[in-house]
């Protein structure tokens, strides 16, 4: 049986040498194709070889590692854990696993060179890379060099992030409902109760957990909440406070996987790609998120940040910081059970502002001529964003209130024509008559050309967004997005309305 997967294994896919950025963009993606494929032709030959023996339960162990076809144009992630513990020693295991163990480890060192071959390109293709470690990570979770890259240092025989060893060392545990917290108030947490605000120069005095969150329920004493990446105020109960952190962590980590190549150089994966003795570290200068109680309190507090740009339907809000002016600007939000869109698809939309804002370096985004389009479309796009019941989260399906919207305002000759669509400047875009439509019409098109065949434009499209992003978008440079994805702006059209077609009528 070992010969013959061996022999799968040596299969490859001939790609022929690129020539540009975005032929690179496509030998590297047949390239992880080629892998995936090898790899499940491989565990296919090992579970119909032990059905025939008699093995049912180990046929079946070995299909559920097979790569299921995706469903929808979704895109799907596992966020990575903070402390990963040793693994205990194998026990007597059926002589088939070392079979299996052989085609994990070679698809686990395939992908870990075609992640490297990605950082190494140029320009580099960071997101590449990225999703490259992962499936590198799942076949090899011991790989020192993988778990490096990703952000871990070894910690008691398993694997940690800096800032998960930093709360264990300061004598913190991870709670299931309320996060990092001193091992000494676990007994406490469990009888239910919870610390009463903080009075200088007193010991801490627990409460019932309700009493303690009326207590925090005003902005004098709010729960403050530190993440790995983010610092949150909140006037919420403390475990909805906690359960929002880790909705933002989860996010960071798919944020800084799909849009590693617009963050580019500042990417910490890129540093650490740059300089193989660079050890992870908890320095992370945390991002700033407010999340009020209800809407009432959001609009009173809003005021005078915001002014009357916070009206009856803001949802959030994020004002990205000018240039010379510091990188951190707080994004606000607010508890709305009533929204016609969940309060999530709010979150996700404003702070994956946040997160390009303050982590690409100085932005010039309104020195484009035009294209303004692209930040509202890649803010709704993350509107998406939806958790699994296994834990993953998946962004771009073609699934949501505003989606179904911008279907039937295609139908009913509402959009543009995608080449007046795509010049607009910021005022035209904002139009009051014209503002719904459009934030449809940019959502549906960032969803098509994030995620159309197989994300086949992903790479072209997140390369105009980084000069976009930049300011770099200039009339007669040759560098439109129908360049950059060699396809002319009215067979452009053609094929998003195309991708959109099957929502129609449902």
């Amino acid at each position: 049986m070992t010969s013959t997967i061996l022999a799968l294994l040596a299969l490859t896919l001939q790609v022929p040498p690129p020539t540009s950025a975005a032929e690179t963009a496509r030998g590297l993606r047949d390239e992880a194709h080629a892998i995936e494929s090898r790899e499940t032709e491989a565990l296919r030959s090992l579970a119909d070889s032990l059905a025939k023996q008699g093995e049912a339960r180990g046929a079946a162990e070995v299909r559920k590692l097979m790569v299921q076809s995706p469903q929808g144009t979704a895109t799907r992630l596992v966020p990575l854990p903070e402390v990963v513990e040793a693994r205990g020693r194998a026990t007597a295991e059926p002589a088939w696993r070392k079979d299996l163990d052989a085609i994990r480890k070679a698809a686990g060192e395939a992908s870990f060179e075609l992640a490297r071959k990605a950082a190494a390109a140029s320009p580099p293709h960071m997101a590449r890379a990225a999703v490259a470690l992962r499936e590198a990570l799942a076949r090899l979770p011991d790989h020192a060099e993988v778990r490096r890259l990703l952000g871990y240092v070894p910690h008691e025989g398993g694997w940690a992030r800096p800032f998960a060893v930093a709360r264990l060392k300061e004598g913190n545990v991870a709670h299931p409902t309320y996060g990092w917290v001193p091992e000494a108030w676990v007994p406490r947490l469990e009888l239910g109760e919870l610390p009463a605000p903080a009075v200088r120069g007193r010991e801490a005095n627990w409460l019932p957990a309700a009493e303690a969150d009326r207590l925090r329920n005003t902005w004098r004493t709010p729960w403050e909440i530190h993440t790995e990446h983010f610092d949150v105020l909140a006037d919420v109960p403390l475990a909805e406070a906690i359960r929002f952190g880790r909705r933002l962590e989860a996010f960071h980590d798919l944020f800084f996987t799909l849009m590693a190549d617009v963050v580019g150089d500042d990417l910490p994966l890129a540093r650490r790609f740059r300089s193989p003795g660079l050890a992870p570290d908890a320095s992370y200068r945390p991002h700033q998120v407010i999340y009020y109680a209800d809407r009432d309190e959001y609009r009173e507090r809003m005021r005078p940040v915001a002014g009357e740009q916070v009206g009856a339907e803001s949802l959030g809000y994020y004002d990205p910081p000018r240039n010379g002016k510091g990188n951190r600007r707080p994004a606000y939000f607010f508890r709305d059970a009533d929204a016609e869109l969940p309060s999530e698809a709010t979150l996700y939309h404003e702070v994956s502002h946040q997160l390009l804002f303050e982590s690409a370096g100085p932005n010039s985004y309104l020195a484009n001529a035009g294209d303004y389009w692209v930040f509202e479309g890649l803010g709704t796009y993350f509107e998406t964003v939806a958790p699994t019941d296994d834990g993953a989260i998946e962004v771009g399906g073609t699934v949501g209130a505003r989606l179904d919207e911008a279907v039937r305002s295609l139908a009913a000759g509402k959009f543009l024509r995608l080449a007046e669509f795509l010049r607009q400047n910021q005022a035209a875009f904002n139009r009051d008559e014209r503002i719904h439509v459009n934030y449809q019409q940019a959502m549906a098109l960032t969803v098509f050309l994030m995620q159309a065949d197989q994300g086949a434009y992903r790479e072209p499209f997140l390369d105009y967004v980084r000069d976009a992003y930049r300011g770099r978008i200039k009339r007669g440079s040759g560098r439109s997005l129908e360049d950059r994805l060699g396809i002319p702006v009215d067979e452009l059209e053609r094929r998003f309305k195309a991708f959109l077609a099957p929502r129609e009528g449902r």
